[in-house]
């Protein structure tokens, strides 16, 4: 027991001299940078770039200031670029010793990402747009150089390329006579939008020099949505010859089932009724008579009941007279 008490006390008098450093992934190198952008060129058919010690002097230098400068407080594009004292690109190289003539420049990309950001984030990413491909892709580009520098929870990134242009990489002439002082975009195969197919999908066949993002501008959509829909990482690279799917097939709606209703069946006409007379003190027969007797014989009969009647009355009449005469002679 006592041994137990000893050990665990010297346990914690070490994590109180030497304190265990919370574990962070290390931060991709210069030259992995390097090797992803000359992947991508070998991708799109143009020679690899040389690494310059001058260049990659001049990287660092400027990658370094930007973290010493922004930190977490990430530059504007402008300021990404401009270095101590307002230098350039080409100012930093030639400091470095880069040895810059007639018809050479120097082009520059630059980045910020987290720590944990993968370093094809950057590349096809950060970088998936004309102007930074057009630095990578440049068929003039004869040198690189990267810096890498890792702070507080982010990292920031740069690529120098040295162009000699006219000499399509190789470094061996054929220059300008001036330096120009913009990037030229590179000549990248064009793309021929192919034709949907029936179901509404479009699949591009890669041709030789073409590439993602040179796909994804002919069709007018992204890189992030034709790495979706093909499944590939971010630093996946494609090849002559490979399918790729720009739009996936049409998802069809179902149509609801039809069901039949059976028709009612049709009503037997019934035909026009007669409106008949309403009986009022007599109900009539069938005939509209009374006892069988049409109207011209009922009304002579009429005509001698009220005669009969008339008579009758006359004849009482008569016969009371009489009696008040005797009665009045007696």
């Amino acid at each position: 027991m006592k041994k137990t008490r000893t050990f665990l006390l010297f346990a914690v008098l070490l994590t109180l001299v030497f304190p265990f450093n919370r574990a962070s992934s290390a931060a991709p190198s210069p030259y992995d940078l390097i090797e992803m952008v000359n992947g991508l060129r070998r991708n799109n058919g143009l020679p690899e770039m040389e690494i310059h010690n001058a260049l990659m002097t001049s990287s660092q230098v400027q990658s370094d200031y930007l973290s010493s400068t922004y930190g977490t407080n990430f530059p504007g594009w402008e300021e990404g670029h401009t270095g101590a004292g307002g230098n350039k690109a080409i100012d930093r190289a030639i400091a470095a010793g880069y040895p810059v003539g007639p018809g050479w420049n120097v082009v520059e990309n630059w980045a910020v990402g987290g720590d944990s950001t993968p370093l094809g984030d950057i590349v096809y990413g950060q970088w998936d747009d004309a102007a930074h491909m057009g630095n990578m892709l440049h068929p003039d580009v004869v040198h690189v150089g990267a810096g890498v520098t890792a702070g507080d929870g982010y990292v920031y990134y740069i690529m120098n390329f040295g162009v000699e242009y006219g000499s399509g990489g190789s470094g061996s002439g054929g220059v300008a006579s001036t330096v120009p002082t913009t990037a030229v975009t590179p000549k990248v195969a064009p793309v021929t939008v192919a034709t949907p197919e029936e179901d509404g999908s479009i699949l591009h066949t890669v041709e030789k020099g073409q590439a993602l993002w040179s796909i994804a501008l002919a069709y007018e959509t992204t890189v992030d949505q034709l790495r979706a829909l093909n499944n590939l990482t971010a630093n996946a690279v494609i090849y002559e010859g490979q399918t790729l799917m720009v739009r996936a097939p049409y998802t069809p709606t179902p149509s609801p089932t039809a069901t039949e209703t059976p028709r009612p069946p049709t009503r037997t006409p019934i035909p026009a009724q007669t409106a008949q007379p309403v009986a009022t003190a007599v109900q009539e027969d069938a005939e509209g008579g009374f006892l069988g007797l049409d109207r011209q014989t009922m009304g002579l009969v009429l005509i001698l009941i009220s005669g009969v009647g008339l008579v009758l009355i006359v004849l009482g009449t008569m016969t009371r007279d009489k009696k008040q005469k005797t009665k009045a002679e007696e």
